[in-house]
């Protein structure tokens, strides 16, 4: 058990001891692929739990909180290094398969604070499946060796998986598509790829195939596309680079 996890787990239970009424519980319910906002304590420990489930990662490129997860119950403890105060954007991805997004607010005056979170309509599988939307280039693919498998547990779709949802919690978050114009909203580069953001047409409510995207870009590693149309529009992510 490392310093800070000994540290938390004491601070809790001091805390839940002798002064129970400075510890909130913020119940959250949502998809699967769905987006939650909450606030995070810059005064003590925040606990992040997704009922019935346990957290596998948290997907963020920088953040002013150390995190931890607790090997014991799949949950994630966050405490504040300091350093600047702003909303931070990234992903929970769960054991089950389950990935959502979030946005954290930190917040003043809160001693220590639990975020549970439900997700109703579950589906099963890996967390390191693609998700809906999304189409992967395989004649780019760099040839595997053995030695590269061994240092890099992860296959390359799941690489690409990881970066588009960085790239989508850097660069699109919570924001509508709807609200835009259609055509390049900016980029995202990280690791040698680099994540071109635009907002894309959805003629009579159906997002474009991301095969057929990805198929006319010779240079697209991946492609993903929102299924959520919003006033006839919806967000797409073209991968380029290398692995």
């Amino acid at each position: 058990m490392t310093g800070f996890l000994r540290m938390i787990t004491t601070l809790v239970f001091s805390i839940a001891l002798f002064s129970p009424a400075l510890a909130e519980t913020v119940r959250i319910t949502t998809q699967p692929d769905g987006q939650i906002r909450f606030n995070v304590s810059v005064d003590g420990p925040t606990r992040l739990s997704v009922a019935g489930d346990r957290i596998s990662k948290v997907l963020q490129t920088e953040s002013a909180f150390e995190m931890v997860n607790d090997e014991g119950t799949g949950d994630v403890f966050l405490r504040f290094a300091g350093g600047p105060v702003d909303k931070e954007a990234g992903y929970i991805v769960t054991e089950s398969g389950v990935t959502i997004g979030f946005l954290m607010t930190p917040k003043e005056g809160v001693e220590m604070q639990t975020v549970l979170i439900t997700v109703d309509g579950r589906r099963t599988g890996s967390g390191s499946s693609a998700p809906a939307g999304f189409a992967v280039n395989s004649s780019l693919a760099a040839p595997a060796t053995s030695s590269v498998a061994a240092e890099v547990p992860k296959s390359r779709t799941e690489r690409l998986v990881d970066f588009v949802r960085l790239a989508h919690a850097r660069r699109v978050a919570d924001r509508a598509a709807g609200s835009r114009r259609t055509g390049s909203h900016g980029s995202y580069a990280s690791g040698g790829l680099r994540a071109r953001i635009s907002v894309a047409s959805a003629s009579n409510g159906t997002p474009p195939d991301p095969a057929s995207l990805q198929s006319s870009n010779q240079r697209a590693l991946a492609v993903w596309v929102d299924d959520h149309v919003d006033n006839g529009k919806v967000w797409v992510i073209v991968v380029e680079g290398s692995l």
